[in-house]
């Protein structure tokens, strides 16, 4: 009796089991086609053929020795046009503070359609809403936040578009004495944003990264500059430096 109900048991079993459907496969989503590239700008600091040391003194092609001891500058408003000056991409609202000594300054900037890019403009500098909207610093977006590119006790005075700090051995001791400090904070109404332009040629294709390669050559950034003395303002000195700033970058 027993046996019967095991082997009644196991027909039912396999009965089960047989006409048990299988759980149905859900299929592997494929990835999109990409239809955009990516855009990024990257900026690299250069001394003359040598890679940027703060470490290191150079010569200002006026004979002194010189030392950088800060360098941070704002820039936006990346516009990108081909061989018949049409817009390709544009990244009006993107700002990014480039800061030499930092390991790397590469920024994402947004996406674009393929085609081929023939010229790349852009702004050194900020416009006026940027300079001096949120003046508190608490609720002002990135990069606009950085308390060291604007005056804690004066926010009303907008930022600074340029950060420019070291020393220059003047009296020639080969010695960086500390009063041989030299400074320039380029801010004020009268600064006024530099329009910087260059080919950059690329064609550029759906899901790949089109990134905008620039350079900032130091011995171009010194040259001509007063390098003896500190100059917060927007003076001549500052408008210098940042004439000095769109000359020195170049592509990469």
């Amino acid at each position: 009796m027993k046996l019967q109900q095991l082997t009644l048991v196991a027909l039912l079993t396999l009965a089960i089991t047989a006409c048990k459907k299988d759980d149905p496969v859900t299929p592997t989503p494929s990835d999109p086609t990409p239809t955009t590239a990516a855009v990024k700008v990257n900026y690299t600091f250069v001394n003359g053929t040598s890679a940027f040391d703060p470490n290191v003194t150079f010569d200002d092609g006026q004979g002194n020795a010189v030392r950088i001891t800060k360098l941070k500058f704002y820039s936006h408003d990346m516009h990108l046009t081909d061989d018949d000056d049409n817009t390709v991409a544009e990244f009006h609202d993107d700002i990014v503070l480039v800061d030499a000594l930092n390991a790397t300054n590469e920024f994402e900037l947004g996406t674009m359609t393929p085609g081929h890019v023939h010229n790349v403009a852009f702004e050194l500098g900020l416009d006026s809403a940027s300079s001096y909207g949120y003046p508190d610093q608490m609720t002002a977006p990135a990069p606009l936040d950085d308390n060291d590119m604007t005056w804690s006790w004066n926010t009303a005075a907008g930022r600074m578009f340029v950060k420019f700090e070291g020393f220059v051995d003047a009296n020639g001791n080969n010695t960086m004495d500390m009063g041989e400090m030299f400074q320039y904070h380029s801010i004020g109404a009268a600064m006024m944003p530099m329009h910087a332009h260059m080919h950059i040629h690329g064609d550029i294709a759906a899901g790949s990264t089109f990134n905008i390669a620039l350079k900032v050559n130091v011995l171009a950034l010194v040259n001509g500059l007063n390098l003896s003395g500190m100059f917060h303002d927007d003076g001549a000195e500052n408008q210098q430096l940042l004439q000095n700033l769109m000359v020195a970058t170049t592509p990469l």
